[in-house]
Parts: structure tokens; sequence; C-alpha cells
């Protein structure tokens, strides 16, 4: 069943167990794994998911102690299987069609926890039912902090390089460092590069603020730091 998970996804379902365990359930239930998401994220092994949690304000910690399930009386001193509920088994196999919808190459704890919050929606009556609307958490607001997550990721991994015009005006800038007698480029000699190259961006942007170049060159001039 597990094939298809990721490294950090099948640590959650480590967890799943131990939730279990630790309140003496002999089942292991959607409102266990839920538990089990917001324990990796609290210990980081669920980076993806803790920052879309913070990015609706739910804190993994404080959103544990939130969820209060009844104490079971299982005795898991020897260890043992523990079934999945129906429920769970049903939320573990939407997970793999929310992996699918956000191209996923595996199953991550952020698919679990999306599978979670609908299987929350399917039964709003059962334990994780409740846990998810305590937590004000639902599945569309889950989905769009994955997904604006996500497109800064992909963003960020994006590195820029200088154009032409702008190499141009890095150029100027060290001109105007040596004008100044300066061993170091500022950002006043880049202001000065800036302005001494005719880019068309700049320019209409000054000019939009009715702004004079020479004027704002000649102020940054006389308040740069010459050297002896």
């Amino acid at each position: 069943m597990f094939e298809r998970f990721s490294d950090q996804a099948r640590r959650v379902i480590v967890l799943t167990q131990e939730e279990a365990r630790e309140h003496g359930h002999d089942y292991i239930g959607a409102e266990h794994m839920l538990l089990a998401v917001l324990r990796a994220c609290e210990i980081g092994s669920a980076a993806t998911t803790a920052r879309a949690l913070a990015e609706l304000g739910i804190d993994p910690a404080a959103a544990r102690a939130r969820i209060a399930l009844p104490q079971g009386t299982a005795d898991h001193s020897t260890s043992g299987h523990i079934p999945f509920t129906k429920q769970a088994r049903k939320a573990l196999e939407n997970s793999l069609r929310e992996a699918q919808a956000l191209n996923h190459a595996h199953i991550e704890p952020s698919d679990l926890l999306l599978a979670l919050t609908s299987t929350a929606d399917d039964d709003p009556e059962t334990p994780v039912g409740a846990a998810v609307s305590t937590l004000e958490l639902t599945h569309e607001k889950l989905r769009r902090a994955l997904r604006a997550g996500a497109t800064y990721q992909a963003a960020a991994t994006v590195t820029p390089h200088f154009t032409p015009q702008a190499q141009k005006a890095l150029a100027r800038a060290e001109i105007e460092a040596r004008k100044t007698n300066s061993g170091r480029v500022d950002t006043g000699h880049l202001m000065l590069g800036l302005l001494a190259y005719d880019d068309e961006a700049v320019q209409a942007a000054l000019q939009a603020l009715g702004i004079d170049p020479q004027q704002l060159a000649t102020e940054v001039l006389n308040r740069l730091p010459r050297e002896k």
C-alpha cells in the first residue's frame, strides 16, 4: 500500500501507529493520522505542510494540544499489528488522488492532510471531522496554501542573471566610483550608474514622478563619501 509514499509520508504512518498506541487504541483512525501529520510538522519532517499551515495561521504544536481524543485501554505492551479503520483506509487511498492533482511524484504528508480534510468534510460527526473543524481547517484553504507555497518554491529555484543593460549600468557605476576616488562601488554609485545609462524603465518612472534625472544625480553625487 505504501510503495508510492515518500520517506516523509512513511514517517507519518509510523507516527500514526505511535499515536494509536499512546492513546491506548486498538485501531488506527483518521484522527490518529491527523495527529501524526501535525507531529511530523512539529518535528520538522513535513516542512512543506508546516509552511502551508503557518500560512493559515495554524501552529502544529498548538493544534495537537487542541485535539482531545478519549484514552483507550488497549494493551500494547507486546508489539502487534494495529488495523486501520475503514475511514483511515479511505483517506490513504484518497491521498494518491491528492498527490496526482498537485503533480507530486510521490504521496507526501501534505497529500495525506488534504485527504484527511476531505474525509472530515464527508464525515463531520466523526473524531477527525470534529478535530479538523476545531482547527478551522478546510480542504480548499489548505489546497490554496499548498499551491501558493509550490509557486513560491518554483520561483525561488530560478537563478536570476544580469541582462546586458544591467551589466552596462553596473559598469557605469564602477566608473562613477572611480570619479569620486572610491575603492568600492556604493549604492550611490549604483544610482548614478542607472541615471547615466538611458534605461527606458528608469527614465519613464522618473518622468512619471516629476523627477529630473540630472538634478537627482547631482544630489546623489553631493552626498557620496569621498576617499582621499
